[in-house]
């Protein structure tokens, strides 16, 4: 593009009622330490992500200058994390940004933290902690406009570039439609990627014991969400979503 854009697909995920986290800090030093180290994984990541992409790149031109052949560029797979909030991007392939999302949104939730998001293709500017662009715009209003609910959207030529991703690899499971007719990231399975990029461990594979796991922390935040009726409705929304796929895995659901 002559304007110094790429075509990128961005992902914009933001950390759900950080600010009433940050206040219950003061009083519970078991929530100070989830934030820091939930912050720490997503920080992590952003490194793993840049570690990666240069070593592949290093290694593709090493090769090229012995003669071989390339048929991919450069890697161009950018992460940028501030405050609640993180950036991913690449220019290709789509999966690598929907790997990350996916993976990382699990992680957090074992932590009881809710993450909210957009992803979607278009012309950015993305570099170490330079970013910027109509796509970055458009993932944020997706993000704070649409999804309302703790669900990572994803736009309709993303769902397109990655159904052969969702419908192979992830067997399925990569993404769900909602009843408004929103496509968005399953974080209710567990990573659904072993790509070596991901700093996040591939957790147990097995949906079943995932979502046994992921039970009992639905259940305590259920229990804690009666003091605010817009935490509250989102949690309802995920514990709905939750028994849909307790359902389908034969687990039990949880009484809202």
């Amino acid at each position: 593009m002559a304007t110094g854009f790429e075509q990128r697909f961005v992902g914009f995920v933001d950390i759900l009622g950080f600010r009433s986290i940050v206040a219950r800090m003061l009083d519970d030093p078991q929530v100070f330490r989830t934030i820091r180290d939930a912050l720490k994984t997503v920080a992590r990541q952003a490194t793993y992500f840049r570690k990666y992409r240069t070593d592949f790149n290093a290694a593709r031109r090493a090769r090229m200058r012995r003669g071989g052949v390339s048929f991919v560029g450069d890697m161009k797979l950018q992460m940028t994390a501030f405050s609640d909030c993180y950036i991913v991007s690449d220019t290709r392939p789509a999966w690598h940004v929907l790997a990350a999302v996916q993976a990382l949104g699990s992680r957090l939730l074992e932590e009881q933290i809710l993450t909210r998001g957009g992803v979607v293709v278009g012309p950015a500017y993305h570099k170490a902690q330079v970013v910027f662009g109509p796509a970055v715009i458009e993932a944020y209003k997706l993000e704070s406009e649409v999804a309302k609910y703790p669900r990572i959207l994803v736009s309709e030529e993303v769902r397109e570039a990655t159904w052969g991703y969702h419908n192979g690899l992830c067997r399925g499971r990569l993404f769900r439609r909602d009843m408004d007719g929103c496509w968005f990231v399953n974080v209710l399975s567990p990573p659904l990627s072993d790509w070596e990029a991901l700093s996040v461990p591939r957790a147990e594979s097995d949906s079943r014991k995932h979502l046994r796991k992921l039970r009992g922390k639905l259940v305590s935040l259920l229990k804690h969400a009666n003091r605010d009726a817009d935490h509250r409705a989102k949690v309802h929304w995920l514990v709905s979503q939750f028994n849909i796929s307790a359902r389908e895995a034969g687990c039990d659901e949880i009484d809202a």
